[in-house]
């Protein structure tokens, strides 16, 4: 099989193009409890919609530059449990402490409600499907912290605290791309995430955030 190098050989000696780099492309939504059916990234570019570079790296709604291309050959889903009710994302502590109540720790429960449904849909052109797959959990992270699940009790004559972490990630071999999906300038793309049974409510009932991020090489000039 041709490497990407070989494969775009003209391309990169083309005046057009005058780099190809290691790059990825990626966007950001909230994911509403028992609300959301449907999300559409690659949408709104930063700078629009209340949306800066932390959210998204896209230049253009939908769309590459001119002078650019991009050849996709690699596609991970970053899902992050939330802290409260609403439209807007409020991150959520991973590790909990109280005093006088129990804990009753959501993390890894809303991680794993978000996981073992859904279908991604890569979308270039007019309505055409260049890949459907799921459950999310398919689209591992190939990056982020690693923490162990533990609960700590003190006991006490008026009240008991404790101290509970539940991080999780998704793990497992990267999903790659064989071949590559490339997008070329001024073609329309977009990657979907379908409920396709309905919206559904997480355990902890707050609202959650997912990044879609595309990995590839980038052609510019």
């Amino acid at each position: 099989m041709k490497s990407i190098a070989q494969r775009y050989a003209q391309k990169l000696t083309d005046p057009r193009y005058k780099e190809s780099l290691r790059y990825a492309l990626y966007d950001t939504l909230p994911f509403q409890s028992n609300v959301t059916s449907k999300l559409k990234f690659f949408a709104t570019p930063a700078g629009q919609g209340g949306k800066t570079k932390e959210d998204t790296n896209l230049e253009l709604s939908g769309q590459l530059p001119k002078g650019q291309k991009f050849s996709c050959d690699c596609i991970e889903v970053r899902m992050r449990p939330g802290s409260a009710a609403g439209v807007a994302y409020v991150r959520q502590a991973p590790v909990l402490f109280a005093a006088g109540a129990p804990v009753v720790p959501t993390f890894f429960n809303d991680l794993w409600a978000l996981g073992t449904r859904g279908v991604l849909r890569f979308n270039i052109g007019s309505g055409k499907t260049y890949l459907e797959d799921g459950p999310l959990e398919i689209f591992p992270q190939l990056s982020g912290f690693v923490h162990f699940p533990e609960e700590m009790f003190t006991l006490a004559a008026a009240a008991s605290n404790e101290y509970s972490a539940d991080y999780g990630r998704t793990v497992g071999r990267p999903y790659m791309l064989t071949p590559e999906i490339p997008i070329e300038e001024n073609n329309n793309f977009n990657v979907e995430l379908g409920w396709d049974a309905g919206a559904f409510a997480l355990p902890s009932g707050f609202t959650a955030q997912i990044q879609v991020r595309l990995l590839g090489v980038l052609f510019r000039n």
